[in-house]
């Protein structure tokens, strides 16, 4: 009984976004302004403006894209997370990292985990990467981003961390440093 609620309850969601949407949208600062945007690197960046090693990210879409502002903020929080890559072999202090994140910055989209030698050369990928042992994480942030890299410089799990000209976010469980 208990699961059939929860389960009508998270079918009804996508209707109350919907109407919530729709009643942002009839207020007259929303008409004049449009849909909201996030500052989410799928609507800005092509693969042209990318570094070599995260172009390819840009190519996997993920369900968040295509939302407004305000449906992304009434994601419920057990589901702010979309994995485009392997997810089980994730260090669970990472994934920790990331529901934080998913949780005090938004929707968030998982675009590298764990990579072959032979990926990782075509992904232009160090030698060395943390990738190659599932031990380190590339996402994209589909709400605001102001304070993230020092958010992500003061978590404890955290070793390497980056910023890419593209918007895109690297974590790892390596040695702390930044590149």
């Amino acid at each position: 009984m208990h699961s059939f609620t929860f389960a009508a309850r998270r079918a009804r969601l996508p209707l109350v976004v919907a109407a919530l949407s729709a009643a942002y949208l009839s207020t007259p600062a929303a008409r004049a302004q449009g849909p909201l945007k996030s500052d989410n690197p799928w609507y800005s960046v092509a693969v042209s403006d990318t570094d070599e090693e995260h172009a390819h990210h840009i190519l996997k879409p993920s369900p968040f894209d295509s939302m407004t502002g305000l449906q992304l903020a009434a994601v419920p929080k057990a589901n702010r997370i979309h994995y485009n890559a392997p997810s089980k072999c994730v260090p669970k202090r990472l994934k920790s990292v990331l529901e934080r994140v998913a949780s005090k910055y938004g929707p968030i989209t998982v675009n590298s985990t764990l990579r072959s030698p032979s990926r990782n050369r075509r992904a232009g990928g160090k030698k060395r990467s943390w990738h190659l042992k599932c031990a380190a994480v590339d996402f994209r942030v589909h709400g605001g981003t102001k304070g993230l890299l020092a958010y992500l410089q003061k978590q404890q799990e955290v070793g390497g961390f980056k910023r890419y000209k593209s918007g895109f976010y690297h974590i790892d469980t390596g040695p702390r440093r930044t590149w």
